[in-house]
C-alpha cells in the first residue's frame, strides 16, 4: 500500500507543477499547472481561453461588453457567468481560482486586485499582451504571443498553433482585400455619452483599421483614448463611422445620436449611410481580431466603390 501511495504522489507530482511564464515583461510563476479553476475576468479574454478549447478548467467569466443574453441567463457560452463587471474581492477570493486571465489592466487595478498580491495568496495571472504597459508595436503579434504562452501554459500547444496560423491567413486575405481600393478615413465611435469618444495612434483600432484598407481619422494624435469635439469631426469629415456595439452603449443609440444631432447629421458618412456596426469585443485586440478585420476589409471595399 505505501509503494501505490508513493508511485499516486510521484505520478501526481508530474501533472501538477509550479510552471513560470512571461508575461507584460516580467516572469511570472503558476503555481499549479495546468490550472483546473481559471476565472476570465473579460469577454474577449474568455473568448481567447474558449478558442484554446480548455473546456471546464474555464469555470466562470465576468466583465460582459456585448452579450445581453449572457448577462439576462448570467452564462456565457455556457460558462457560468461571475458578476456582470468585475467581482469584488469577498467572492473572487471564496471560489479558489488558480488562474485569472484579464483582457484590460482594470481587472487587476480596478478588479480582483493587483497581480502581484494574487501571486502572494498562490493565484496565477496574465494580462493580455495588448493591455500592457508599455503597449506592445504589433497588436496582432501580441495575439500571437498571448495564444502561444497561454497555449503553453493550459496544455493546448497544438490549438493555439491552429489559431496562429488561421489568423495569419485571415490577416492575408485582408490585406489581398485592402490592396482593391485607396484606403478610406475611417473614425471610431467608442462611446457618445461624455463626448465622441474615440481612439489614436496607441489604440488597436489603428493597426485594425489599417489592415482592413482604412486609416483611422486620429491616427496622427499620440495617444490611445481621444474625446473629440463635433466641430473638428465635422471639419475632417470621414468616409466612414464604425459603431461600437456594447451593452453599455449599443450601436442603435449611436445611430440616433449621429442622425439628431444637428451638426454631425451633416457628416458624409451620416448622410450616406456609410456607418457599421461591430460588436465592442471584436474592436479589441483578442483571437477573433483577424476575423474581423476580414469582415470589415468587406465592407470598405464595398462602400469605396460607391464613394465619388
Amino acid at each position: 500500500m505505501t509503494r501505490l501511495l508513493c508511485l499516486l504522489l510521484c505520478l501526481l507530482g508530474t501533472t501538477a507543477h509550479a510552471q513560470t511564464y512571461r508575461n507584460c515583461g516580467q516572469d511570472w510563476t503558476l503555481p499549479h499547472a495546468p490550472p483546473q479553476r481559471i476565472l476570465a475576468l473579460n469577454q474577449h479574454a474568455a473568448d481567447l481561453l474558449l478558442a484554446l478549447q480548455v473546456g471546464p478548467s474555464l469555470v466562470a467569466v465576468s466583465y460582459i461588453d456585448d452579450d445581453p443574453e449572457a448577462l439576462a441567463s448570467r452564462r456565457y457560452r455556457g460558462v457560468p457567468l461571475l458578476s456582470r463587471l468585475y467581482p469584488s474581492p469577498e467572492v473572487f477570493y471564496a471560489q479558489r481560482y488558480d488562474l485569472v486571465v484579464g483582457g484590460f489592466a482594470s481587472a487587476f487595478r480596478d478588479g480582483v486586485g493587483a497581480r502581484t498580491h494574487l501571486t502572494r495568496n498562490g493565484i496565477g495571472s496574465y494580462l493580455l499582451e495588448n493591455a500592457c504597459d508599455p503597449r506592445p508595436a504589433s497588436g496582432f503579434a501580441a495575439i500571437e504571443d498571448d495564444l502561444r504562452s497561454l497555449g503553453k501554459l493550459l496544455q493546448r500547444e497544438p490549438q493555439a498553433a491552429r489559431l496562429i496560423a488561421q489568423q495569419r491567413a485571415d490577416l492575408d486575405r485582408a490585406h489581398q482585400l485592402a490592396a482593391q481600393h485607396a484606403p478610406l478615413s475611417v473614425f471610431y465611435l467608442d462611446s457618445e455619452h461624455q463626448g465622441l469618444d474615440s481612439e489614436g495612434s496607441r489604440g488597436f483600432i489603428t493597426q485594425l483599421i489599417q489592415v482592413a484598407g482604412g486609416r483611422n481619422l486620429f491616427a496622427d494624435v499620440d495617444l490611445h483614448r481621444v474625446t473629440v469635439d463635433p466641430e473638428t469631426l465635422l471639419q475632417r469629415d470621414p468616409d466612414v463611422i464604425i459603431l461600437a456595439d456594447a451593452v453599455w452603449s449599443p450601436a442603435r443609440r449611436k445611430r440616433e445620436y449621429l442622425h439628431n444631432h444637428p451638426a454631425l447629421s451633416k457628416l458624409r458618412a451620416v448622410r450616406e449611410g456609410r456607418l457599421i456596426d461591430l460588436p465592442f469585443t471584436h474592436l479589441v485586440a483578442g483571437e477573433h481580431s483577424a476575423r474581423a478585420a476580414v469582415a470589415l476589409a468587406n465592407q470598405l471595399r464595398d462602400m469605396a466603390e460607391h464613394l465619388p
